[in-house]
């Protein structure tokens, strides 16, 4: 599909496989995926795929095995910036996949309300006392940072955190918790309560030094609001210090879809987080995303030196931390710098990413030449598309996104069924 220059109207496209009659072929039993969207012209058709979609393939098994049987449960875990800390985009993706393969509840969640910064619409965190947050992008400020990429604390023992889950078309009621904490001596404990402040598990520190930092309880009845109460046993417990929690629904089969974004996050950020990649071993991934490098471009021309090491480095802790996990790393969109002057960093950041995924055999989507290539972000701002200081998108640009990149796995994923070898 060519580019449009001019304002474009969205026209429908139904997603089949590469070829209909290799996926009527291997589908024989109905296992094949339709996907519809609304295509505005501007995405180039031939280049929305995922590239080395064979190192994807046990993840494509795994996505077989749960879409056949119903039963299973796969973890995504995506890491990108402020494209996905709104979660406009990663909320298509998530609500695709749990749509198409099963909802297995909500995933990891950050209290960014509380650290002061934008919050995904769909929950909300609440407190009745101000605490002290630290983002990634400032390594050299105290605190420490782990999965979240945001950690906020609080030294009164009276300061609860409430969680509420706000998403009227998906249900995201809970009864499973992982909360992601500072698990040292000065920790508080933490009773979880329910919505009549009932409580219905307790969350001890120190407790079980193989998992460390980190804690997972569960209880009968889902809920769809907790509150986290401190509490103490002991006189050197002097604070809480959250990283995170995922929500799940528990023995539930299906898709979990975490997403970590921080606005500003580099590569270099993460790998500065001091907790960041040994916690990510508890959401078990088996697929992780990496969307990062729009930070990176707005240097340009003074692009910063090792950028290609940093990636390599944020690769290689992730799968120390989880050997079994499949890679996809993805290239930052087409930009504007100072709002409306191209930004040539941006296709120089990208091919540092896609050299690096080539010559590892990793997984890549090539967002930059999905979204239209070299002056995309001209087209999708005369489109409405992508915002006023040429970096972010709007809604709907985010929303589109989404779709192209769900199309692309999709049609990695039809085109895995007919061919697989388990």
């Amino acid at each position: 599909m060519r580019p449009c220059h001019s304002v474009c109207f969205p026209i429908w496209i139904r997603v089949i496989a590469v070829s209909s009659l290799v996926i009527n072929a291997g589908f024989a039993s109905g296992q094949r995926i339709d996907f519809t969207y609304p295509s505005y012209g501007l995405e180039v058709h031939d280049d929305n795929v995922i590239h080395n979609a064979g190192h994807l393939d046990a993840f494509y098994e795994a996505l077989h095995a749960l879409y056949t049987t119903g039963k299973g449960r796969i973890n995504i875990v995506h890491i990108g910036d402020s494209h996905l800390q709104a979660d406009f985009m990663t909320r298509f993706l998530r609500t695709s996949f749990q749509r198409d393969f099963g909802n297995a509840g909500r995933g990891l969640i950050v209290p960014l309300r509380l650290a002061k910064t934008n919050e995904p619409a769909d929950f909300r965190t609440a407190s009745n006392r101000t605490w002290k947050a630290k983002r990634c992008v400032f390594p050299e400020q105290p605190l420490p940072i782990g999965v979240g990429g945001v950690t906020i604390e609080n030294t009164d023992p009276n300061a609860s955190l409430q969680v509420q889950m706000m998403d009227r078309d998906v249900d995201y009621s809970f009864n499973k918790l992982t909360l992601f904490f500072l698990e040292d001596e000065s920790s508080f404990e933490f009773s979880v309560k329910g919505r009549r402040e009932d409580e219905i598990a307790k969350v001890l520190s120190m407790e079980d030094d193989s998992t460390r930092n980190y804690a997972t309880v569960s209880w009968e009845e889902p809920v769809n609001t907790i509150t986290l109460r401190p509490f103490t046993t002991r006189e050197e417990q002097s604070r809480s210090v959250v990283f995170g929690m995922s929500l799940e629904r528990q023995d539930a089969d299906g898709i979990l879809y975490h997403t970590i974004g921080v606005n500003g996050a580099r590569y270099r950020h993460y790998n500065a987080a001091r907790y960041f990649t040994e916690q990510t071993t508890a959401l078990h991934p088996d697929l992780i995303i990496i969307s990062l490098g729009t930070n990176e471009s707005v240097d340009y021309p003074r692009i910063e030196s090792g950028i290609r090491d940093e990636i390599a480095r944020l690769v290689s802790n992730l799968q120390q931390h989880n050997p079994t996990a499949r890679f996809l790393l993805v290239t930052p969109p087409d930009a504007f710098r100072e709002r409306t002057k191209p930004n040539p960093g941006i296709r120089e950041v990208r091919d540092i990413i896609l050299g690096y995924a080539v010559d590892n055999g990793l997984a890549f989507y090539d967002m930059y030449r999905a979204l239209g290539g070299d002056g995309a972000a001209h087209r999708w701002k005369n489109n409405a598309l992508l915002s006023s200081d040429g970096i972010h998108f709007t809604r709907e640009g985010y929303l589109h996104q989404g779709q192209l990149f769900y199309h692309a796995l999709i049609k990695g994923f039809n085109a895995y069924v007919p061919h697989r070898h388990p």
